[in-house]
This record gives structure tokens, C-alpha cells and sequence, in this order.
């Protein structure tokens, strides 16, 4: 008895460390894959318009249709590009209208049309 429970546990710890080693090397799960099709910069002299945002079509994960999403960006955003098959730090100014993109979203979503939230991080794909 005392043998099938050590196995067990053996089992239940060899589990738990493959699924963490999995867990902490895979990649983060993208929140939308798509295009940017618009972008906005920010305007301090505008009390309306103080923060840089991008319009970006494409699938949200867990939705097969197109939907365009406003995303605002600011200074705690990480905006990386892909170089070849790592990510380099990468700055606002880098992002221009077409480029493909990854994106991961913070923050609740504005009830507007698009709809609106906060990029928690950005990776240009091209």
C-alpha cells in the first residue's frame, strides 16, 4: 500500500512539473491577430485626445469573424517586432498602417463602436 502511494505521488509531481515547464516556455496567447488600419496620435494641446491608439482589424481569439478594435496605447504597452523567430524591442514610431500584428489586451472594453480597450502588448509581425 505504502508503494502505490509514493508511485502515485511520484505521478502527481512528475505531472505537475511537465505541465509547468510547458506552461512557462510556451507563448503567450494572443488576444487578436490582425491589421492595423488606422492610427492616432496623440495631441497634447487636445484634452480629447491625449494618448496614441490604433485601429486594428482582425479575429479576437475564440471568434472567427472580423471585428475592428480600437486599442489605446500607453506607456506601460510593450510594443515589440519580430526578427526572425525572436522579439526586439520596438517604439510607437515603428508601427505604421498595414503592419500585421499580434496584440494582448488589458483593461475592461468601452461600449462604443469600435469598441475600445488598452494594448498591454503589441508584436509587429511585418
Amino acid at each position: 500500500m505504502r508503494t502505490i502511494t509514493l508511485f502515485a505521488l511520484l505521478v502527481v509531481i512528475m505531472m505537475g512539473v511537465f505541465y509547468g515547464v510547458i506552461f512557462a516556455t510556451g507563448e503567450p496567447k494572443a488576444d487578436m491577430n490582425g491589421k492595423i488600419i488606422g492610427i492616432c496620435h496623440a495631441n497634447p494641446k487636445d484634452e480629447n485626445n491625449t494618448q496614441n491608439s490604433i485601429l486594428v482589424e482582425g479575429t479576437v481569439a475564440g471568434n472567427s469573424e472580423t471585428h475592428n478594435i480600437s486599442l489605446k496605447i500607453n506607456n506601460a504597452t510593450v510594443i515589440l517586432k519580430e526578427k526572425g523567430k525572436k522579439h526586439v524591442n520596438a517604439s510607437f514610431s515603428e508601427i505604421k498602417t498595414g503592419n500585421n500584428v499580434v496584440v494582448m489586451f488589458t483593461g475592461p472594453f468601452l461600449e462604443s463602436y469600435p469598441p475600445q480597450t488598452t494594448a498591454k502588448e503589441i508584436i509587429i509581425i511585418s
